[in-house]
């Protein structure tokens, strides 16, 4: 099975140099859902980039049709931080201009959803899948406003430029992890959120940190907060549901 592979264009630096994200799309023969893996969000965590070349090595020797659903692997999803990185020293973890941390830059719809308990008393009697499809649809609303502020004349920096265009690859997915792994030797673990544990057994690790409450602003938090978020508010107006969206 060969990927589609697309080549995102992220920044041309002062050499001349032109920085990219390289997505690599293995789509399989039959519909199912989407999962999204990322490495290198921070400049030092290159274990995971060989991980991810692995990974499409191994889909490259499946047929389409053992695949249900598509996978997106970009192995190097902070090329601005890989670059930072020096020999065995964690440069890259901030970005230099803004002195901002990589993972702490990213846009959560669960702080701007002031409609949230309207949104839910709306769909309190509506298939979950449909109550998903729909708010998703809310999410993606306000995050194309986010593109509006990039257009304009006035510009923004560059994190928030690149927060949006990772962002925009991941939105849509049912599945997410976001791979933090350096070359040092230490404690295998997952952070997983809240009523997910069953999910983070499927890694084999023998550690797990339970995220609840966290607030960060990070890759894997941005993508799952609102979900948590809908499922917290319809328990409080009494139906028990669970969305099949993981990070």
């Amino acid at each position: 099975m060969l990927p589609v592979i697309e080549t995102i264009f992220l920044r041309q630096m002062a050499s001349g140099d032109r920085l990219s994200l390289q997505v690599y799309k293995f789509i399989g023969a039959h519909l199912g859902k989407k999962v999204y893996v990322q490495s290198n969000l921070h400049g030092a965590e290159i274990a995971g980039n060989a991980v991810i070349h692995q990974l499409i090595e191994f889909f490259l020797s499946l047929n389409d049709t053992n695949l249900v659903g598509e996978i997106w692997l970009i192995p190097v999803c902070n090329p601005m931080g890989a670059n930072e990185r020096a020999h065995h020293f964690s440069a890259g973890r901030y970005c230099v201009y803004e002195a901002k941390d990589w993972n702490r830059i990213f846009w959560d719809y669960e702080k701007e959803a002031d409609d949230l308990v309207a949104f839910t008393k709306s769909q309190l009697h509506i298939d979950r899948e449909v109550v998903r499809q729909n708010y998703l649809t809310t999410i993606k609303q306000k995050f194309a406003k986010i593109l509006e502020k990039i257009n304009s004349s006035a510009g923004l920096p560059y994190t928030e430029k690149f927060s949006y265009q990772l962002q925009s690859l991941s939105l849509d997915a049912d599945y997410l992890i976001d791979l933090h792994s350096s070359i040092y030797q230490a404690i295998n673990y997952l952070y997983y959120f809240r009523n997910r544990e069953e999910s983070a057994k499927y890694f084999l690790l023998d550690y797990g940190i339970l995220l609840n409450p966290y607030d960060g602003d990070a890759f894997d938090e941005a993508f799952i907060k609102p979900w948590l978020a809908l499922e917290a508010c319809f328990q409080q107006l009494g139906r028990n549901i669970r969305f099949d969206v993981e990070a």
